[in-house]
This record gives C-alpha cells, sequence and structure tokens, in this order.
C-alpha cells in the first residue's frame, strides 16, 4: 500500500514540498519538527496560518480522525475495516489530506506501510484535538444555561423495549431544548457509530467469549481503550421450546440436557450467544448441535418458529414476554449472559447531557432490574 507523495509545492516557500511541519490544531503553537524551534501562532490570525496550512486541511476533522485510525490499524484495509469504509474510502482521504498539507505522511519499508515523522507529530495531536472539542461543547452548555445542543442514543432492541426508551422520554420531557435522536442497532454497529462520532453513547452488550472489540463475525471494530464501558446487568438466557418437548416438563434445564437437541441459532451474526455456548457444552463433554436453516434476529420470529416443531432455541431475560400458544420457556442452570453497559468514547470528557443520560439509564435498568422476573416468553430482537 502506497501513499501518494506527488505533493505540490508552495509558492510562498513555507511548506515547501513535503516539508515537516506540524500544527498542533486549535492551541496557539506550532512546532518545525526539524528544529524544535517553537512557533507562535495566534489562533485568531486566520491569514497566519492559511500561510502555513490550507484550511482544507483544518477543517477536515473527518480525515483526521481516518488518519488516526490508520495509524492505529497499521494498513488501510484493516482501517477501513474497523471504519466500515472501504480500503478506497479510506485511500482517497489519506491521499487528499497529503496533497492539502503537502506532506509525505507513508512510506514503504520491507515489512510495510509506516507513518512519516511528520504524519507521527499530527496523529500525537489528533486526540487531544477532538477531546478538546468535546470540552468546548460541554463549557459552551454550560455559559449558556445548562443543558442544551444534541443527544445522540444508540441501543439495541430488546433494551430500547426495556428501559432504554422510557429513559429518553424521560429525557426529553426534562430538556425539550436538546435535539433528541437515536440509532437501532447491533452492539458493533453501535461501536461503529460511537467511533465515527454518529452516536454520544450507546446501550451495549457483550459475552464472556465475544468482546465489543469485534462484531460477530469476529472482524475487529475497535480497541478496548477506545471504548469506556459502565455496566448495568447481567442477561442471562433461558431455553424455549415447544409445549410437548420432553424437556418441557422439567422446573429446569440443565447444559448437559442439550446434548442431541437441535438448537436454532442460524449464522453467527443471528446467535452472538454461540461461542459461549459452546465452551459451556464442551465442559459438559458434547458439542452442541446448531440448527442454521432459519435466519433471523428477531426472537418474536424464532418463537413462532418454535412453536410449529420439535427445535429449541435459546432468549435473554430482557426478551421474555407472555408466550405464544405451544410454546414454554424454562430457565437454563449455568447458561451464557449477555452483559448490558453503557458505552461511550474513551478520552472523551461527557456533555452535560451525556451524563444525565448515563444516570437516566442506569435508574431504568435498575427499575427493570428490580421486580422478579418471571419466565415467559420472548419479544422482539
Amino acid at each position: 500500500m502506497s501513499e501518494a507523495s506527488d505533493a505540490p509545492a508552495t509558492t510562498n516557500g513555507t511548506l515547501g514540498g513535503a516539508g515537516p511541519e506540524s500544527v498542533v490544531f486549535g492551541c496557539a503553537e506550532a512546532s518545525d519538527v526539524r528544529s524544535g524551534a517553537a512557533l507562535a501562532i495566534s489562533p485568531f490570525a486566520a491569514l497566519e496560518i492559511v500561510g502555513r496550512v490550507p484550511p482544507s486541511a483544518l477543517l477536515d476533522l473527518r480525515r483526521l480522525a481516518t488518519l488516526r485510525e490508520v495509524a492505529r490499524c497499521g494498513s488501510y484495509s484493516a482501517a477501513a475495516e474497523a471504519l466500515h469504509f472501504t480500503p478506497s474510502a479510506v485511500s482517497q482521504q489519506m491521499a487528499g489530506l497529503a496533497r492539502d498539507l503537502g506532506w509525505v505522511l507513508f512510506e514503504r519499508t520491507p515489512r510495510g506501510m509506516r507513518l512519516t515523522a511528520a504524519a507521527e507529530t499530527l496523529v500525537d495531536h489528533v486526540d487531544a484535538v477532538f477531546a478538546r472539542l468535546n470540552e468546548a461543547q460541554g463549557e459552551l452548555e454550560a455559559v449558556t444555561g445548562g443543558v442544551g445542543g444534541r443527544l445522540r442514543v444508540g441501543s439495541f432492541p430488546t433494551a430500547t423495549v426495556r428501559f432504554v426508551a422510557g429513559a429518553m422520554s424521560v429525557f426529553h420531557d426534562r430538556f425539550p431544548r436538546v435535539e433528541l435522536s437515536f440509532s437501532d442497532g447491533e452492539p458493533h454497529e453501535s461501536i461503529g457509530r460511537l467511533k465515527e462520532r454518529e452516536v454520544d453513547l450507546a446501550a451495549v452488550f457483550d459475552f464472556d467469549h465475544l468482546t465489543l472489540e469485534t462484531d460477530y463475525d469476529g472482524r475487529t471494530v475497535c480497541q478496548d481503550r477506545e471504548i469506556d464501558c459502565l455496566q448495568l446487568f447481567d442477561d442471562p438466557f433461558s431455553i424455549m421450546l415447544p409445549r410437548d418437548h420432553p424437556l418441557a416438563l422439567q422446573e429446569h434445564v440443565e447444559i448437559a440436557d442439550l446434548d442431541g437437541e437441535r438448537i436454532l441459532g442460524g449464522p453467527s451474526g443471528c446467535s452472538p450467544w454461540e461461542g459461549d455456548l459452546r465452551v459451556l457444552c464442551r465442559r459438559a463433554g458434547f458439542d452442541p448441535r446448531i440448527e442454521r436453516r432459519y435466519r433471523t434476529v428477531d426472537f418474536a420470529a424464532l418463537q413462532a418458529i418454535v412453536a410449529t416443531g420439535s427445535d429449541i432455541t435459546l432468549v435473554p431475560e430482557l426478551a421474555l414476554m407472555p408466550p405464544c400458544e405451544g410454546v414454554v420457556v424454562r430457565p437454563l442452570i449455568d447458561s451464557p449472559v449477555r452483559h448490558v453497559a453503557i458505552a461511550t468514547l474513551a478520552g472523551i470528557p461527557p456533555s452535560a447531557a451525556v451524563q444525565i443520560m448515563v444516570e437516566l439509564l442506569q435508574e431504568a435498568a435498575a427499575a427493570w432490574c428490580a421486580p422478579p422476573c418471571t419466565v415467559a416468553a420472548v419479544a422482539t430482537g
């Protein structure tokens, strides 16, 4: 993989082709990598800044975020996968940033691609750039009288049904001036939106053997250090069975009882609990028999399928509702468990709106967990 290196020289000579000057964006000082000399730059001296770095390079924070991801991942293709871009899109962004800056950002080595000294200097400051922007948002909210601006919330369907929607309703009633928006999706999708600053916080879950760092197919979504998680509660799974199934006569089901049973699972994206279940079954001395004829993430759809045949499936406590005719649900002892949490970007000071929503989500989750849960059947996704 190579980076565009035909950056044009400027007429005033301040960049000089691929000159390695670096600018601390949003601060009042820059440094010359070659001499180490400090160069005072007034944040209001637009002409002076433009004389050193083109405005387009200063303003395109998306390119800076992409540069940081390429530096972290080590290649365009890995960064594209983490950002849910195409490699071509990442390459075009990096070529555009290099062209605007007049710098070479990457160089080939026998072991692949690496950042130039100028790019490393720039990357060192990118996290600070985004942190300062979020600090500024929080300070502006305080100066202008408290909670304002916008709040973007992410969640997964069963959490939305049980407690997230209620928390958002309370927030909207208390702070109608805040522009509140919502994005639904699986946890790895919400993590991607967090990294792209498309949401400010998200209700997510992971498992003992499937963390938030990867999607359901094992592709890297983030590094652990990039996300802060506030744990809410554990969401254990039960077994959903046809009413005339032999295991339906039992008060509860053991992992060993699943030996030889056909368990509706589907492709990895439809059964993220499968990895934990396999570990538990192997400890009991067998491999689970996963039935992959059906592809759905809707628990209500799985309930209808279970009602028509002899297959069984797993359902989390968050999704339990009164069952349809022909279906029963039994507790599964030592079952897989979803660890439900609130995720935010690490290193980013939360705005007043984010802090309040986190508190409301904690209260709503605690209220849902407080009454004893009666095992019944399933809700939505």
